[in-house]
């Protein structure tokens, strides 16, 4: 299995160079994913062979800064989040766990899953505060 790989979208500046120092000082592999690659499926990003195979071009992109974590055990995931607060990362809404799930999907599939469930839990939120 390949080591523990955060991959990031849409970061860069201070927001990047808070997360690369966060990512080595705790031994993560930190790949910015580019536009170009948003196709492919996101296991392939993470090293895994995946059966899918990517969609042909750039296709459409999004913008929406985005972290999915890949090969972290338990600890190193509390830890990394942990981080994140520590080092003072600004708040990036989508993050996700590469799972067995997700594994075949794109950038832009895990994009607009994780944008429905982050709306999903703002609209309760908002609900509950009504």
């Amino acid at each position: 299995m390949a080591g523990p790989l955060i991959l990031a979208y849409n970061l860069d500046g201070e927001a990047l160079d808070r997360l690369r120092g966060l990512c080595d000082a705790q031994g993560l592999t930190l790949r910015v994913v580019s536009p170009w690659e948003y196709g492919a499926p996101v296991g392939a990003l993470a090293g895994i062979p995946v059966a899918r195979q990517p969609e042909n071009g750039p296709g459409v992109g999004f913008g929406d800064p985005m972290l999915l974590m890949c090969h972290l055990l338990s600890p190193q995931l509390d830890a990394f989040l942990q981080g994140m607060r520590d080092h003072k990362v600004p708040r990036i809404a989508l993050k996700a766990i590469l799972t067995p799930h997700n594994v075949t999907w794109t950038s832009r599939q895990l994009r607009d899953e994780l944008a429905r469930e982050h709306e999903a839990v703002q609209q309760g939120r908002k609900r509950e505060h009504a």
